[in-house]
């Protein structure tokens, strides 16, 4: 699985040729980006979904993000976000963070 970059903020998530999600990355500020209408296709697991969030903070580090950010919606992404170690900025619009580490 990859992310190939199709315009200014939207991105294609990808296995092999074929497109099995989008998402957008937009600007917010001092280097961050928020993750925003995150799409998979039904082929896409529920247990890919951590795979899939993996391969975004991945890409934020190559592409020298800062942070990221992801506004949740249910209970069960609140969770995924947790696992991923973003961390609930705001709890009421449910705004998550996760500060992206470059080495």
């Amino acid at each position: 699985m990859y992310i190939e970059k199709v315009e200014e903020e939207l991105y294609h998530l990808k296995r092999e040729s074929d497109v099995i999600g989008n998402f957008r990355l937009l600007k917010s500020g001092d280097g961050a980006r928020k993750i925003e209408k995150l799409h998979v296709s039904e082929q896409v697991s529920a247990g890919q979904v951590l795979a899939i969030f993996e391969l975004i903070q991945a890409y934020a580090k190559e592409e020298n993000i800062t942070n990221l950010y992801v506004e949740s919606h249910s209970d069960s992404l609140d969770f995924l976000l947790q696992h991923q170690q973003f961390v609930l900025e705001d709890v009421e619009n449910r705004l998550w963070k996760y500060q992206v580490v470059h080495v």
